[in-house]
C-alpha cells in the first residue's frame, strides 16, 4: 500500500511539473492621479516574441478585444471617462485564421482609461479581458484584475 501512494504522488509531481501554462502577455497596471478627482488607469502590457495581442476595437465574428471592465458588484464611486483605448498606433494585417483584417500590438502596448471619482472615497475593481496569437496558435481569453481605492 505503501508503495501505491508513493508511486501516486510521484505520479502527481510529474504531471504538474510538466504542465505548462501559457501566458504571452504580462500586465502592469497601475493608476495615476490627473487632476482632483480624476485618474487615469494605464493597463501596459508586455507581450513574448512572436506573439500579439489584439486591440480595443475588432469587427464582429473575429477574437476577443482586449477590453477594460468594472466589476459592478464591487466598485463605488466610480464613473468611467471616455473609452479604453491604446496610447500607440495598432498594426493591422490580414488574418487567414478569422478571414479578416485585425489590429494588434506586439512587444508591448499601454492603454488607458480615465475615471472620475463621483463620491468622498471611492473604490475601483475590475479586469482587463484580452486575447492574443502567434501563428495559428492562440491561447483562451484571459483576465489580468486590479483593484483601486481612489479618493477626490
Amino acid at each position: 500500500m505503501k508503495k501505491v501512494l508513493i508511486l501516486t504522488v510521484v505520479l502527481a509531481l510529474t504531471v504538474i511539473a510538466s504542465a505548462q501554462v501559457l501566458k504571452p502577455v504580462k500586465w502592469q497596471i497601475t493608476q495615476k492621479k490627473v487632476s482632483d478627482g480624476v485618474y487615469d488607469i494605464i493597463c501596459k502590457a508586455t507581450v513574448d516574441g512572436g506573439w500579439h495581442l489584439y486591440d480595443t476595437k475588432l469587427p464582429e465574428g473575429g477574437p476577443l478585444p482586449t477590453t477594460f471592465n468594472m466589476d459592478e458588484d464591487e466598485t463605488s464611486g466610480i464613473e468611467l471617462v471616455g473609452e479604453f483605448k491604446a496610447t500607440e498606433k495598432a498594426l493591422t494585417e490580414h488574418s487567414e485564421a478569422f478571414d479578416m483584417d485585425l489590429k494588434y500590438f506586439i512587444n508591448a502596448a499601454t492603454f488607458v482609461q480615465r475615471v472620475k471619482v463621483t463620491s468622498a472615497k471611492a473604490k475601483l475593481v475590475g479586469y482587463v479581458e484580452y486575447m492574443s496569437c502567434s501563428g495559428g496558435q492562440c491561447i483562451p481569453p484571459a483576465e489580468e484584475e486590479f483593484e483601486f481605492e481612489l479618493t477626490k
